[in-house]
């Protein structure tokens, strides 16, 4: 056990060293978000402009552990030192606040980042880039895991040391936010280099729970998928007709989970579907013609909008992929990677591919489009908005696509003010009162009270209403309820037991009996009416026998096909002789 810790002892000491001289300027990003975190905490500075500062650091970071791959110990060494000098006029810059929460950075800190550091393997061949990228995410779900294993601990070994011996004060707290900073800013960093350092150009291999689980459940079942997409395809064939347009998403779905699965396929030995994955480039062609149909139906109809943007994006990378793959020479995941890099950062930085703009002026033009098949647009471009004649009702569709391109083109203000509409409102002005919650709503509400199921009658007490009482009942029970192991009443298999607090029904009564005492007691004929007169109301929720008297508060009831049945009831008193 001693010499296992003294191990362990010496291969962090050892790995920590190596991770200061292989990675010095990764190390002192990781030091300077630990120290910048502990001063904005212990000085009470703005956390809104630490969270500015701090979400360059792990651009930086990874944009330092790219060109430090890629540079090694040549003569591109010097890029490396000076790779995080940008990090200083961006902290100043007064927009950073701006830019952080914007799209350009999620894409930087969540695609471009990633991407960058699997494009610094420089690695052509396939089995390579893939034991590379499963290091960089080994190394950090470890060290992620690793570290917060150890910060859970010490936090357990400090509240339980301060509970027993009854410590207390601010420094608690203190040494809980100190030990948390300095393990997710400095310690999960240093361990993932280490890990990633210690593994680099290592040859992986499967386990046996990943063959099981590629071999005997994921791959079965992309066979299956692909199965149902042929069929799908074929009855597109025979009835003649176009994709739904939610079928991109479903195709994008299956196509980049087996292009996955042959990846993490090359660390198996024993590969039983090599024959559907070295085909799938060729098996995986009509069903891309189906992802682009539906696509182009999808956008077509509603057009585009920043999910779309990316969903189209995203289809072009994964034909690219497929494409490339139909070769085993130009068959390379550096590539895809690369043309996925220059895509994404297109869409970030260059002005006018930004998602939510090419999204913008395809809404515009739906809507313009609209517009001006309603005789709604005017010569300068602006919306007419005089009041909608009935007869228009039964262009409510067409309305409803208009006034959803205006809600999404109002993030523009420039792009939503050339239709002269200063709010939606102004528009859901001209149209009935029947049909306005449809246009805004997409539904509508307003048949909602009058799609009443006629199968069902509710009888419910009105409100303030009272039951003469007299002594021929003494005993009175209340505030009774229907839950579970009240002991109050139930009612289940056509039957009401009540309990009135005992653990043993006191009274029971088929729900059929008491319905049909009921019904000839009021005079009241479900099969006639909807509603019984107020009379006959109260005289079907006041149940009497010779033993107890029972108020309902209402009683629910059905018309089935062969009777009237009581589909539930709640009760307000019980009396009992």
């Amino acid at each position: 056990m001693k010499a296992k810790l003294e191990y362990c002892l010496r291969w962090l000491r050892e790995g920590a060293v190596r991770v200061v001289r292989s990675y010095p300027v990764e190390t002192l990003l990781a030091l300077y978000a630990c120290i910048r975190c502990l001063l904005t905490y212990e000085l009470d500075w703005s956390e809104e402009e630490l969270f500015n500062r701090l979400g360059l650091v792990p651009l930086f970071f990874a944009l330092a552990l790219a060109v430090n791959n890629l540079a090694g110990r040549g003569p591109w060494r010097k890029v490396y030192w000076v790779v995080w000098a940008p990090i200083v006029p961006l902290t100043l810059w007064s927009g950073l606040g701006d830019w952080i929460e914007s799209a350009s950075f999620r894409i930087s800190l969540g695609i471009l980042a990633p991407l960058l550091l699997l494009l610094s393997l420089r690695a052509v061949r396939n089995d390579r880039f893939v034991n590379g990228a499963l290091v960089w995410l080994r190394s950090g779900a470890l060290a992620l895991l690793f570290a917060n294993v150890a910060l859970g601990l010490f936090y357990a070994i400090l509240y339980s040391a301060t509970y027993i011996f009854g410590l207390g004060g601010v420094w608690i707290e203190h040494v809980a936010v100190w030990a948390v900073t300095i393990c997710e800013t400095l310690a999960v960093p240093l361990l993932f280099l280490m890990m990633a350092d210690r593994w680099r150009d290592a040859e992986l291999r499967g386990s046996r729970i990943l063959e099981m689980l590629l071999n005997y459940i994921v791959t079965p079942a992309l066979l299956i998928y692909a199965a149902i997409l042929y069929l799908y395809m074929a009855k597109i064939l025979v009835t003649w007709t176009l994709p739904e347009g939610g079928v991109a998403y479903l195709v994008f779905g299956f196509t980049m989970t087996a292009l996955a699965v042959k990846a993490l396929g090359r660390l198996l030995e024993k590969r039983i579907y090599d024959w559907f994955f070295d085909r799938f480039s060729l098996v995986s062609l009509p069903v891309l013609a189906l992802f682009w149909i539906g696509v182009v139906r999808r956008t077509n109809e509603y057009g585009l909008t920043e999910p779309r943007v990316y969903l189209v994006v995203c289809g072009g990378l994964m034909t690219l992929c497929v494409l490339l793959f139909l070769s085993q020479r130009t068959g390379r995941y550096l590539w895809v990677c690369l043309a996925a890099w220059v895509s994404f950062a297109a869409l970030a930085y260059v002005s006018f591919l930004e998602p939510e703009r090419i999204a913008v002026q395809s809404q515009t033009q739906r809507a313009e489009r609209v517009a001006e098949r309603l005789g709604r647009l005017g010569g300068d471009g602006r919306l007419l908005l005089t009041p909608m004649p009935l007869a228009d009702t039964v262009y409510k569709k067409e309305y409803r696509k208009l006034y959803e391109s205006l809600d999404y083109i109002r993030r523009d203000s420039a792009a939503f003010a050339r239709f002269g509409v200063k709010d939606l409102d102004d528009l859901a002005a001209i149209f009935p009162e029947a049909m306005r919650d449809y246009v805004r709503w997409g539904y509508d509400w307003s048949c909602v009270d009058t799609c009443v199921d006629t199968n069902i009658i509710e009888l419910e007490a009105p409100v303030n209403v009272r039951f003469e009482v007299n002594a021929e009942y003494p005993h009175y029970y209340t505030n009774l309820r229907n839950w579970y192991n009240d002991h109050s009443y139930d009612v289940s298999n056509d039957t009401l037991r009540l309990f009135l607090g005992e653990e043993c029904a006191v009274y029971r009564i088929s729900c059929r009996d008491l319905l049909e005492r009921q019904l000839e007691r009021s005079g009241f004929d479900p099969a006639e009416a909807c509603e019984p007169a107020p009379e006959q109301l109260l005289r079907l929720l006041d149940y009497r026998d010779d033993r107890c008297r029972i108020l309902f508060e209402n009683i629910k009831l059905e018309r089935t096909d062969s009777a009237v049945v009581i589909q539930g009831m709640a009760i307000n008193a019980v009396l009992m002789r």
